[in-house]
């Protein structure tokens, strides 16, 4: 192939160096645009003949053939390292319910065998830990990077915390004590893990939430505290003892008094009792359990009479004064008799 490709050029040189010479003689210009056209015209039957073109098959000749027998090297070209690589697969799925712990577990490879550190993304702690909780139901995506102190790789975590249900919470209540005509309230404590609206609702009689208590309250009675977030419910009871106390008897209808000798005392006094216990009344002397007296004209003076009313658990008095006052009679004749001589 070098020998033919020298006889070509060797062959172009000869026919320029005649072309040029028949220049050099010919002063005709019409002629010599004939003699290039002639030139030309050999220079390519000169190529044919050497095989230039193709060969006698018609097969056309290689572009290049290689000087040896060494493999074509495809070039490859590499991304630029940059300072942080970050992979774009898809996020692993971890999957949790409410109030598990999560404790991620990391395995690294460096193919320098370099110390690698890695870090956590929040919720996480530094150490790869979150104790979920009531309440947190949702997705959370983390990123755990390595690096190794010149490149770093992220991997993105999906963490999915499913919700948990659980019932409201009512704080336990002590049983309680009061007295009649006290007033008692209630407040009940209730709180729901995972924040769902509740409805609390409280037996009688503290459905409202307050008890006036008065002399007819006295008694026990159980309480009831109930919630429910629509689906889960909580019950709580207490004891409430209402104490008995004691409603005194009042006494009415007793005034103080003034008479005259010879005229009729008579007291009525009126005794209620709240409790509608049973009423034992005396009336102190002279007048008398019986409220009559009947003043003779020896009895002016002053006098107090106390009343006095008993339940049987606590007794009442009611002191009242009574003036009698004198009449002066005139002497009464009983008897004349005739005396003996």
């Amino acid at each position: 192939m070098i020998k033919r490709s020298v006889m070509v050029m060797i062959a172009i040189v000869m026919v320029i160096f005649a072309a040029g010479c028949l220049d050099y003689k010919t002063y005709d210009q019409p002629a010599a645009e004939e003699t290039d056209v002639e030139l030309v015209n050999e220079i390519a039957q000169l190529e044919r003949e050497l095989g230039i073109n193709g060969s006698s098959s018609g097969q056309e000749a290689p572009e290049q053939e290689l000087l040896d027998n060494s493999e074509v090297v495809e070039e490859v070209v590499l991304p630029e390292l940059g300072e942080e690589q970050v992979l774009s697969e898809e996020p692993s799925v971890i999957t949790v319910k409410e109030n598990e712990a999560v404790k991620l577990n990391v395995k690294i490879v460096d193919p320098d065998q370099d110390t690698v550190t890695y870090t956590f993304s929040k919720p996480l702690s530094k150490e790869g830990e979150w104790k979920t909780n009531y309440g947190d139901a949702g997705e959370y995506l983390v990123t755990v990077t390595a690096t190794d102190g010149k490149l770093a790789t992220e991997k993105k975590v999906k963490i999915m915390v499913e919700r948990v249900n659980v019932p409201p919470v009512i704080t336990p209540l002590a049983d309680l004590m009061v007295k009649e005509g006290e007033i008692v309230e209630l407040q009940p404590k209730v709180n729901d893990p995972n924040n769902d609206p509740l409805t609390i609702t409280v037996s009688e009689p503290l459905k409202s939430g307050s008890f006036s208590t008065d002399h007819t309250s006295a008694g026990e009675y159980q309480i009831k505290v109930s919630a429910t977030d629509g689906e889960l419910f909580s019950e709580e009871t207490f004891k409430l003892t209402v104490e008995n106390v004691n409603e005194l008897p009042v006494i009415t209808g007793v005034t103080d008094l003034t008479v005259k000798e010879g005229e009729t005392i008579t007291l009525k006094p009126a005794v209620s009792d709240l409790d509608e216990d049973e009423i034992a009344l005396t009336i102190t002397e002279p007048v008398g359990d019986d409220g009559i007296w009947e003043t003779s004209f020896t009895d002016h003076g002053e006098y107090f009479i106390t009343v006095t009313a008993n339940d049987g658990k606590d007794a009442v008095q009611k002191r009242l004064r009574v003036v009698v006052e004198d009449v002066n009679m005139p002497p009464e004749i009983v008897e004349v008799k005739l005396v003996a001589s």
